[in-house]
């Protein structure tokens, strides 16, 4: 087969656009720092790649959710605690207006330790309420504002206190009603008295605010104020175990203490009293065990997040020294094309006929 000249200069040229190629790709590459810029440069890497990159957004968005649920639960525990230590100054002053054993029949001492438990009375339900945002930290799902939430006359509270005697309400449900209920009857499943009250009660009680914190896990991120309230305790004679409401415990104290009661008298809160406490502390516990429970998933997804960002970076990322040292390389050799091309396509005819 004869070579002509021309197809020197067509195959030297074909050849080094396919070097210039090389070099553009090794150039994007260097430019980038990613490992293709087309999905038909690499389709398995640009997979693994999307994979790692929508792991990496749904942790972002668990993240988050752990942050603001980790907020929630501090400010949930700081209420119970203010609810614990309201319990506890009562039963101090319940105590000292029960150091009377000469019942010497003076009541003005026991007429100001009754203005002060009034004080904590309302204190108690003003934690109660507490609010965080836009939403009450004990009310469930209520929202302060909501003109539908609470009475009249009380504004848009998840607990206020009505009538007379005083009776403590959860958006309008009486939750005084119960004080006094065999406990072993409150907590039958399905009730056996009172059914219509336990049930609408327990549906009450069961509005909680919940955040997704990862796949198929909700996690309660407070609690509802029913279960900080009503509490098992030993009834007076007979032991049995008897519900009490922590609101009635300081009402029912207030009145004793305003009244100028005989000490024996005011000594039988200060059972009730203990038992308020202790469940507190039990509720403020199982917060802290939520609490960490947070903090195992949070210090699980900063170790996913680096996981699933090395396998994004093995699948995108380029190794910048390989890519120099490839595109270097890619240099010399078109350069010494293109000498070599230069010595074979610049003779003519004429050097030829000479």
């Amino acid at each position: 087969m004869r070579v002509t000249n021309s197809m020197l200069v067509s195959n030297l040229m074909r050849n080094l656009n396919g070097s210039m190629t090389r070099m553009d790709k090794l150039q994007n590459q260097m430019s980038t720092g990613r490992k293709y810029g087309h999905i038909s440069d690499d389709p398995t890497a640009l997979v693994y790649s999307q994979a790692a990159r929508n792991k990496l957004a749904r942790l972002e968005n668990y993240q988050r959710t752990v942050g603001t649920a980790q907020d929630w639960l501090t400010q949930a525990e700081a209420g119970i605690m203010e609810l614990q230590s309201t319990i506890v100054n009562a039963y101090e002053l319940a105590v000292d207006a029960a150091n009377d054993p000469k019942n010497t029949g003076d009541t003005s001492d026991k007429r100001n330790i009754g203005q002060v438990i009034k004080q904590l009375r309302e204190h108690f339900v003003d934690t109660l309420n507490a609010t965080f945002g836009d939403k009450f930290v004990f009310g469930g799902y209520n929202t302060p504002g909501d003109p539908t939430t609470g009475t009249v006359d009380q504004g848009v509270k998840a607990f206020t206190i009505e009538g007379t005697p005083p009776s403590l309400y959860y958006n309008g449900f009486n939750l005084s009603q119960f004080e006094g209920m065999e406990y072993a009857d409150f907590v039958a499943d399905p009730p056996t008295v009172m059914v219509a009250e336990l049930t609408e009660l327990r549906s009450l009680a069961s509005d909680i605010l919940t955040f997704d914190v990862g796949t198929g896990v909700e996690m309660p991120v407070t609690m509802n104020g029913i279960e900080l309230l009503l509490f098992p305790t030993p009834r007076d004679g007979d032991g049995v175990m008897i519900v009490r409401n922590a609101w009635n415990v300081l009402q029912e104290l207030y009145e004793l203490t305003d009244a100028g009661a005989p000490a024996e008298d005011i000594s039988k809160v200060i059972l009730p009293l203990q038992g308020a406490q202790n469940h507190l502390l039990t509720k403020t516990a199982e917060i802290g065990g939520r609490v960490r429970r947070l903090e195992l998933l949070e210090a699980r997804y900063e170790q996913d997040a680096i996981n699933y960002e090395r396998m994004r970076s093995d699948a995108e990322d380029v190794d910048m020294a390989e890519v120099i040292m490839k595109l270097k390389m890619a240099e010399a050799v078109h350069q010494a094309a293109l000498s070599a091309g230069a010595r074979v396509i610049q003779p003519t005819l004429m050097d030829f006929l000479r």
